[in-house]
């Protein structure tokens, strides 16, 4: 069937991994943190699909996988881009600086505001390698633009690695921050290769 026959233009696909990572949540988390930073991700990624919708740029399918979730195809462009951001941070200003009596509803602003903040991060796969790009675009030529992107991208993570050890070693990193970082460094690599 294609697309334009379908009621919904956009197809979901959910890989075994995503249920997996899922399981593992469910099971190992005991104060709820872990489903709050699903529910997080979530909604940034409901951000990006709603702007795509919006200008009428859908994108061909959502895949749901152990790493998190990626929209593939659709709009590129700049509304489209922030919009995952934008969302984290009207949640933290929703949740995480009124004063609530639940300590669960304002840890949920700050998750927000950290996924924002990380996403912003000029790295490829997070949306401010997207949102570096294009800005780079509008004062060089594409060729110029793409060559400082990825420098950015470089500095960037030649000074997150050392952070991240760091991090690891006194204790105050998670296990799947861990895994994340290395999983930029190999895709930055194999960019390479």
């Amino acid at each position: 069937m294609r697309r334009a026959d379908r009621a919904f233009p956009v197809s979901f696909e959910f890989r075994f991994s995503f249920f997996a990572v899922l399981g593992f949540m469910v099971c190992a988390d005991t104060d709820g943190t872990m489903l709050l930073c699903a529910l997080a991700c979530l909604l940034h990624e409901c951000g990006h699909l709603a702007v795509m919708l919006a200008v009428r740029r859908p994108p061909s399918s959502v895949v749901f996988y152990g790493g998190g979730i990626h929209i593939c195809g659709g709009s590129t462009g700049f509304p489209a881009a922030i919009a995952g951001c934008a969302v984290n941070t009207a949640l933290f200003l929703v949740f995480g600086l009124i004063p609530w009596e639940n300590e669960q509803v304002r840890l949920f602003g700050v998750i927000n505001l950290l996924i924002a903040a990380f996403n912003l991060l000029p790295v490829r796969e997070l949306d401010g390698h997207r949102l570096l790009e294009l800005s780079l675009i509008r004062a060089f030529p594409p060729e110029k633009a793409a060559r400082l992107t990825d420098l950015c991208e470089r500095v960037m993570l030649i000074l997150i690695l050392p952070a991240v050890m760091l991090l690891v070693f006194s204790g105050r990193l998670n296990f799947s921050a861990i895994i994340f970082f290395f999983y930029l460094l190999v895709v930055e690599i194999l960019e390479k290769i």
